[in-house]
């Protein structure tokens, strides 16, 4: 499985199929910045200056090979630029990934409706293969030792998904694994930028928030 894939298992619940702690939007950033980090794994992607870089060959897997091509094309003078672009430039970076793992039967597709609005949940149907995910992201959480880089960067991404509870349940323990969280980061180039990016996101967010409340109260008083 691509490191992507392995991140949106551990976003699911196993039985409900949504994403634990609202975890969606961070979540989707983090797919994208899972996608670099596994190109740069390969050294299909190389960090010049401020920018990512595509390098070699496209590799042979579709999806990658998609986002190799897309980190070319996103216009942008950052990095965090091409990360928010990647997004639209693979036509949603969730529904690419939840498409694979849909049809390789590791999760399923359900559409419901919840006080009428169409939701569609995506339930894990290999078990064995989330539970082996999780095992060794929680082991990487716990433990102390040097962090294979496949590991570290679902480790890294996990942080900015709001994916701490799930790697580390055990609330006495969630300080370590934000040091390892910390530690997987510093060897994972895009994991900063992910972190980054969301960053801004939230800032925008409560900026408009805080407009539009003035702009109401503003009409209130007039």
């Amino acid at each position: 499985m691509l490191i992507a894939e392995e991140l949106l298992l551990l976003a699911l619940d196993p039985v409900e199929g949504s994403t634990v702690n609202s975890s969606r939007q961070p979540l989707t950033i983090s797919l994208s910045g899972a996608l670099i980090a596994e190109l740069g794994l390969a050294d299909g992607v190389v960090v010049d200056g401020k920018r990512f870089r595509p390098a070699g060959r496209p590799p042979a897997d579709p999806l990658l090979a998609a986002a190799h091509r897309a980190i070319g094309e996103v216009k942008g003078r950052r990095a965090a630029d091409q990360l928010r672009g990647l997004d639209k430039a693979l036509g949603g970076v969730w529904t690419a990934v939840t498409d694979r793992l849909t049809e390789e039967k590791i999760i399923g597709r359900e559409r419901r409706r919840i006080l009428l609005f169409p939701v569609t949940r995506h339930p894990v149907l290999r078990a064995d293969l989330r539970d082996d995910v999780l095992r060794r992201a929680r082991e990487a959480a716990r433990g102390s030792g040097p962090l294979d880089p496949r590991t570290a960067a679902l480790l890294a991404l996990a942080g900015p998904s709001r994916l701490l509870e799930v790697v580390a349940p055990d609330r006495a323990h969630r300080r370590h694994a934000k040091e390892r969280i910390a530690t997987a980061t510093n060897v994972t180039p895009v994991a900063p930028v992910v972190t980054r990016v969301l960053q801004e996101a939230q800032a925008a967010t409560t900026a408009a928030i805080g407009a539009s409340v003035a702009a109401t109260a503003a009409i209130g008083s007039s």
